[in-house]
Formats: C-alpha cells, structure tokens, sequence
C-alpha cells in the first residue's frame, strides 16, 4: 500500500499469469479501480518480484510455464515475511479442496470469469485487510 499525494491509500498486486492478454485485461480493470498492478509471466519472475516489491495481493494462476502457482503458493505460505500475504488463486479448473484447505489461498476464482467480480473481490479482501492493520 502506497499514500499519493492527497493522503489516499494506492493498494498493489502482483498478478501471475503467463497469458499476457490476461494479464493485460486484469491491469487494465484494476488501474481503472485505482490498484498498482505488478506483472509476472513465471513462478520464476514472481517469486524475484515478492522479493523485490511491496504488494498488498497477489492474483496467481495455477498453470505457469516453469511452477505450478500452487507451488508457489506454498512457497508464499512458508516464507515468514509473506506468510500472511493475501493470495487470490486463479485457475480453469474446478478447486482443489484438498490443496485449498492446505494452503489456504484467501480466495479462488475459475476462469473465465467476470472482470467485475474479479475486482470487487481484490478490494473487498485489501479492504478487509486495511481495515483490521
């Protein structure tokens, strides 16, 4: 979360996906909602840019070219300084019950789904967390 100038809060995410016409289509829906958005195209590339980056979600596809988004979820999960990051798993197969109680993403969406939805569930859950800091 940044301050601009005028004292309003900038939240970020981080969104994985290895489709760059996704990835540009979620950056374009949640700049337009007043969200930064960071991209990554690989497991690789986002687990550099956690490292890298302040971000406030990450929006994370399950199929990637070099790791399953599951993977790095567990990663996320097991790393003291992102363990309590908010995640929101996206994915074109129906949830994995056993490995969402596991890992316990904050939230799961399955493509395709509607852009509205997507963004009132980023901020509902940035919200929530702003809220309760």
């Amino acid at each position: 979360m940044q301050t601009v100038p005028g004292g309003a809060e900038r939240h970020s995410v981080l969104v994985v996906d290895d489709d760059r016409a996704v990835g540009r289509l979620i950056r374009h829906n949640l700049e337009d909602n007043g969200t930064e958005v960071v991209e990554a195209a690989t497991g690789l590339d986002c687990i550099r840019l956690l490292h890298e980056t302040k971000v406030d979600l990450i929006l994370l596809d399950v199929k990637l070219p070099d790791f399953s988004g599951w993977g790095i979820l567990s990663l996320v999960r097991l790393t003291e300084s992102l363990c309590n990051m908010l995640v929101i798993v996206v994915s074109v197969e129906p949830p994995n019950t056993a490995l969402i109680e596991q890992l316990r993403p904050d939230d799961y969406i399955q493509k395709p789904f509607d852009m509205r939805d997507l963004v009132v569930r980023v901020r509902r859950l940035i919200g929530s967390r702003s809220a309760r800091q």
